[in-house]
């Protein structure tokens, strides 16, 4: 990419937020690096059949030569291309690898992905960020935490008292929730509130589910809560609003996105756990680094009555993500 004129980054989006936000802080710290230098292009696409990902692998790995524009309208429907020429390819999620790479290959340019590489070889990519190593270091920029598109505005107005965030997700990634989960879970939630003084700003997500929404709704004691979003039913976008105004951030373990949205308000993060649980080896090696660096403290819920936010120790002093990812884009890609 030339920093000496305008250039144009696209930013390839398989529709998912967590994915799609992290492609989007890549850009946000290269605003912060290089201003007014690169303009944002996304391009939509979505895979045709997710059981060909196997062959676009092998494609990948041992036939590269045959990466064409052809190939990707074989695998994917996706937007027009743009005109403009692009001078950096950014994405994340593994739908979109195939994407990134073939792209790169077609323009002659570097490409950058966030996460692991799902099979593909890393010389396909000229940076990978990821927040515990990979087996190949040449190219691999390990952050402390992932690319967000995410920043709280501390001068907007907040409301009166004492408030802890709880952000609640729900079954996949290894994690299994019972009615008992749910139960300790209300019960803790009350026994803090009346104990610490404070009320709950709770919402819930899309991984939650209805079912689960209205069992927990039942079990909470209504007046431990200030707001409470039931995302099944009423859905709204309030986790940055919730995370401004809180003291401690409180969420369940099983998204990582979530997990890594409450680390960047720069508070106090609790993570839960339920009694059933087997994350993946990446999944479980970045929580345990978050919990190394002081980022998190890991609970199970079955033992969050107890726990008092005032008694552990937290990070004091986070790391600038942005400036390590403008550092890593501009040693790799530039």
């Amino acid at each position: 990419m030339n920093t000496k004129q305008a250039t144009s980054i696209w930013v390839l989006s398989d529709g998912l937020p967590g994915h799609v936000n992290q492609s989007i802080g890549i850009t946000r710290a290269l605003d912060d690096e290089f201003p007014h230098e690169h303009e944002v292009i996304t391009v939509v696409l979505q895979l045709r059949h997710k059981l060909l990902r196997p062959l676009m692998r092998v494609l990948a790995n041992y036939f590269p030569f045959l990466l064409s524009g052809f190939a990707l309208r074989v695998f994917y429907q996706h937007d027009s291309l743009p005109l403009k020429t692009p001078s950096l390819i950014i994405s994340a999620g593994g739908n979109t690898l195939f994407a990134n790479i073939a792209i790169a290959r077609i323009y002659g340019v570097a490409n950058v992905f966030s996460g692991t590489t799902k099979g593909y070889s890393h010389r396909l990519l000229r940076l990978i960020f990821t927040v515990t190593p990979l087996k190949d270091p040449n190219n691999n920029v390990v952050l402390d935490l992932p690319p967000a598109n995410f920043n709280l505005n501390p001068s907007v107005e907040k409301s009166s008292g004492r408030f802890y965030a709880l952000l609640i997700g729900g079954e996949g990634a290894g994690y299994c929730y019972q009615h008992d989960d749910w139960e300790s879970l209300a019960s803790a939630l009350g026994e803090i509130s009346q104990r610490e003084g404070i009320k709950w700003l709770l919402t819930t997500s899309r991984r939650t589910g209805e079912q689960n929404e209205r069992l927990l709704c039942t079990l909470l004691p209504p007046e431990c809560c200030e707001k409470s979003v039931w995302y099944a039913t009423t859905p709204a976008k309030v986790v940055k609003q919730f995370l401004n105004e809180s003291e401690a951030v409180f969420c369940t373990e099983d998204s990582l996105t979530m997990v890594s949205e409450a680390i960047y308000a720069y508070k106090p993060v609790i993570t839960l756990q339920p009694r059933t649980m087997n994350p993946d080896t990446n999944d479980a090696k970045a929580l345990q680094k978050y919990q190394d660096l002081g980022f998190i403290h890991r609970v199970k819920i079955r033992d969050l009555t107890d726990f008092d936010v005032s008694e552990k120790v937290f990070c004091q002093s986070y790391p600038d993500i942005n400036l390590q990812i403008a550092q890593a884009v501009k040693e790799h890609c530039l």
